[in-house]
């Protein structure tokens, strides 16, 4: 049976729409196996007004076409992006249901179905964990254009560190997890062999339009598709008395969602003090020199580093 204040969390992070199916893109929505013949009155963005644990919060779904099947997204205001929706039937009335799995930590996961039916431009139904912890009506209305703008425009920066090498960018996303938090008392906690999770927010990401090359090891660009950047989710790993930094083909995960099997390098960090006040939270930096740099973390009165050249 789960705890109090882990049932109020799930739902809390809920109404956050965060992590959403491990198997959906997050960024773009995912062709589902619903035509989009079957659904064409409901494409577009939606705003859904539902109250969760005697929270008010305004949800954001887009529904699209994706090459002749239907897509969708969740979004908010406090996202740094959408999150895609990976089920979608039309049911016999006429309406549409969505599920997908939402995780919250690695032994805690929550099935979630939304129903929606569309009555005079209105969208109805509900919003529903299907073990019973919460069940939601919602109200959708249409969004405009400007109003879609709004929100994107409102939204939180992502915290990124950034290198640009005559155009060619190197992008790292991460969460700028405090000390004394359950995540902080976690990696404190990291086993032997076995990397660090995250289990309030999603992977540290990682774009590279170079192939960089740690020591021997190489990460490349285009490891997703031809011409596209180089996209990986980075992870610490425990190693003897330090740590590793792991790179993984699978991008859009949640932070407890790593898989060894899509591991695609891993290099040694170099662990030192930090000279000067400590890092209250946690940090990423690229220090960037003319034919590589240094990629560097931070914690607490710690750092990792690891330097790194372009290959030409």
């Amino acid at each position: 049976m789960q705890s109090g204040w882990v049932r109020k969390a799930a739902g809390i992070a809920l109404v956050c729409a965060v992590s959403l199916s491990p198997m959906a893109r997050a960024e773009k929505a995912a062709a589902t196996q619903l035509a989009t013949s079957e659904a064409q009155d409901f494409l577009g963005t939606w705003r859904l007004s539902i109250e969760v644990m005697q929270r008010k919060i305004d949800l954001f779904l887009t529904i699209v076409d994706v090459g002749g099947k239907v897509g969708a997204t969740l979004d908010s205001e406090r996202q740094p992006e959408p999150l895609a929706i990976s089920e979608i039937a039309k049911t016999p009335e006429g309406g549409l249901d969505m599920n997908s799995e939402l995780s919250f930590g690695p032994s805690f996961k929550l099935s979630i179905n939304i129903a929606l039916k569309l009555e005079a431009g209105q969208l109805t139904g509900r919003i529903k964990d299907k073990g019973g912890i919460f069940d939601a009506p919602l109200l959708g209305t249409k969004m405009t254009p400007e109003e879609i703008k709004a929100v994107q425009g409102n939204r939180p920066s992502a915290t990124e560190a950034r290198a640009n090498y005559d155009g060619k960018r190197i992008r790292i996303a991460f969460a700028d997890i405090k000390q004394g938090t359950s995540d902080w008392e976690l990696f404190q906690k990291v086993a032997e062999g076995q990397v660090y999770g995250y289990t309030l927010s999603r992977a540290t990401k990682m774009y590279t339009d170079l192939d960089l090359k740690f020591g021997d090891v190489v990460v490349k660009k285009e490891n997703v598709a031809p011409n596209y950047p180089g996209v990986y989710s980075l992870w610490m790993k425990k190693s003897g008395d330090g740590w590793k930094l792991v790179f993984n083909n699978q991008p859009d995960i949640w932070g407890t969602r790593h898989l060894d099997e899509h591991d695609a390098a891993e290099i040694p960090l170099t662990e030192s003090k930090v000279t000067g006040p400590p890092a209250e939270k946690f940090k990423i930096e690229l220090a960037q020199t003319p034919a590589g740099g240094t990629l560097r973390l931070l914690w607490g009165d710690r750092k990792w580093e690891a330097n790194y050249d372009l290959v030409q």
